[in-house]
């Protein structure tokens, strides 16, 4: 019988401000990778349809997608059988989006459906922390929903909470990149004690925020002395962005992972918040685009 597999990931935004490392959000906005076997080839080939055609390596040995699943394979004692492989990508490649982590989700579900679907959700999470590095995007990719995450010695443990559909979130992303590694050295070596306790309290409040479901108070949460400071610099007229964001009503606004893409929350005025975003983007001679999600409180998962 000839094997395809076909799965679904969505997008995440991770850090949400105050949450830096931790917290992250499910998006829907999706990535998909289609896996159907060729009795007659040798080893995998690679197609893709949408964004990041010109950038995203068809090598098998380079694509993350693949990687993903051939040590998945290895990892269940058995070989990939020849197949080729579909990304259809709506995720913005290196955008803070969470790109890479829905290509090592994906990657590792395919492979683990092709070689015994022997993993929990735990274990994808695991695995998948342990390629990213960390938990923040890949929890939310995995598990769906609010997540907040933390990393042990050899495991990373995540709690999920659905968000409700009155929430929305506008991301906008402008035709920069920010690399993971610029946004990195652009943090300091330490921050003082009362940075500590500010963002302590702000990422308790961010949580407790969404369970309450006082939305009205996220532009507090949001608050950061962690990373937002630093790497705001990194994208050209981003603070005046959050801000546009804002005035244009929304409930408050941050970077989206480590940048370009900004994201602001919303219960209203969805359509202006985002013209709103992209027009002050445009007034300093940078094009950019946009989307207006809702959570997706499910994760990745089979499409039969």
């Amino acid at each position: 019988m000839i094997q395809k597999v076909h799965v679904k990931v969505p997008a995440t935004s991770a850090n949400m401000g105050s949450g830096f490392d931790a917290v992250g959000i499910a998006l829907t906005l999706y990535n998909e990778i289609i896996f159907e076997e060729t009795p007659a080839g040798t080893g995998l080939t690679i197609e893709i349809k949408g964004l990041g055609q010109d950038t995203i390596p068809l090598d098998p040995k380079k694509n993350m997608v693949t990687e993903a699943m051939e040590m998945v394979a290895k990892r269940n004692g058995q070989a990939l059988p020849p197949g080729h492989v579909t990304l259809i990508n709506r995720i913005p490649p290196a955008r803070g989006m969470g790109s890479s982590s829905a290509a090592l989700v994906g990657g590792i579900m395919v492979g683990d459906a092709l070689t015994g679907r022997n993993l929990k959700q735990e274990d994808v999470l695991v695995i998948a922390s342990q390629l990213e590095g960390h938990p923040d995007n890949v929890a939310p990719a995995t598990y769906g929903g609010l997540t907040s995450s933390i990393v042990l010695t050899d495991t990373a443990l995540t709690n999920s909470i659905p968000v409700g559909n009155e929430l929305s979130f506008i991301t906008v992303s402008p035709e920069i990149e920010v690399s993971t590694e610029d946004a990195r050295q652009a943090l300091p070596d330490s921050i003082d004690y009362r940075s500590a306790v500010f963002n302590v309290s702000r990422v308790s409040f961010l949580l407790s925020s969404f369970f309450t479901k006082r939305y009205d108070r996220l532009q507090y949460s949001l608050q950061d002395k962690l990373h937002v400071p630093y790497r705001i610099k990194l994208i050209p007229a981003g603070q005046e962005v959050l801000d546009a964001a804002v005035a244009a009503g929304a409930l408050g606004s941050t970077i989206s992972g480590s940048g370009s893409t900004l994201i602001a929350f919303a219960t209203e005025r969805e359509r202006e918040i985002e013209e709103a975003m992209i027009e002050t983007f445009a007034a300093h001679g940078i094009s950019s685009f946009g989307h207006i999600l809702k959570a997706d409180n499910t994760g990745a998962v089979y499409i039969d």
